[in-house]
């Protein structure tokens, strides 16, 4: 049985993966309809910037997940796949800017 505390915890967390998630979701839709290049490289450091923020999330939910106080693991294993698929889109995301950035500069 999870303590009251913990379970706690754990739904703030779930939460703020939520509103993570739906900001990084936000500022790609941004970077996406951004011509101005300035504007678009302050988009990619906000982007980073939830990246990390999910990535402490998940770290806390990994920890949650490897301890014998949370008994069903299920959901803490559902809401660190959705990280982590945000993370993977993430990556590919950024080396299409870089290889965009690259191919642009190096045109005559």
């Amino acid at each position: 049985m999870t303590s009251r505390k913990t379970q706690q915890e754990i739904d703030k967390t779930f939460k703020k993966v939520t509103e993570g998630i739906q900001a990084f979701d936000g500022i790609y839709e941004k970077i996406n309809s951004s011509t101005n290049t300035a504007q678009k490289d302050k988009l990619e450091d906000n982007l980073k910037r939830e990246i990390k923020k999910l990535q402490r999330f998940r770290d806390q939910i990994k920890t949650w997940a490897a301890g014998n106080e949370v008994k069903d693991k299920g959901p803490l294993l559902e809401e660190r796949k959705k990280i982590e698929k945000v993370g993977k889109h993430c990556l590919t995301m950024l080396c299409e800017l870089t290889a965009c950035s690259v191919w642009n500069n190096s045109k005559p």
